[in-house]
């Protein structure tokens, strides 16, 4: 019952604070919660996951083929100005430590739980966009390591 009353009010957090992807969610798991137990550990929550980078990634790529005539996405000079290297390099590094982050979100419940409650009221109060969790646990994760090392 306990995981229901939090979900209801994470539904009406969302609400309050007109966070879309967070309400509809939010409903989606709890219609869950009604299902069989032994069936919702059986759900692999990766497919979730795969399915909002895959989403994202559309949302990313959607440019290339909107501005057909604008070439700044081909111009291979573009990629080698301090702008696009700098890109290139926070690119790698943010997916090395997302990753990190992923690790540590299946690891350690205490950090999941502040990362997604950090996450979900960065999003509603502060006007963040929803897709900082991993990014979020890779910081986590560096912060951690920086901490165990001093």
């Amino acid at each position: 019952m306990t995981n229901k009353t939090i979900l209801i009010f994470l539904i009406i957090l969302a609400a309050i604070g007109k966070n879309k992807a967070l309400f509809i969610g939010g409903i989606v798991v709890f219609l869950f919660s009604f299902l069989n137990k032994e069936y919702l550990l059986k759900i692999n929550k990766n497919i979730f996951l795969n399915s909002g980078l895959i989403l994202l990634m559309i949302w990313i790529l959607m440019p290339i083929i909107q501005n057909e005539k604008d070439i700044t996405y081909i111009n291979i000079r573009n990629w080698f100005s301090i702008d696009g290297l700098i890109s290139f390099l926070s690119g790698i590094f943010t997916v090395i430590i997302a990753a990190k982050g992923l690790e540590l979100m299946n690891t350690n419940p205490s950090a999941a739980i502040g990362i997604t409650m950090g996450s979900i009221i960065g999003v509603t109060f502060f006007g963040g966009i929803p897709v900082g969790i991993l990014t979020g646990s890779g910081i986590t994760y560096l912060i951690i390591k920086l901490l165990k090392k001093l």
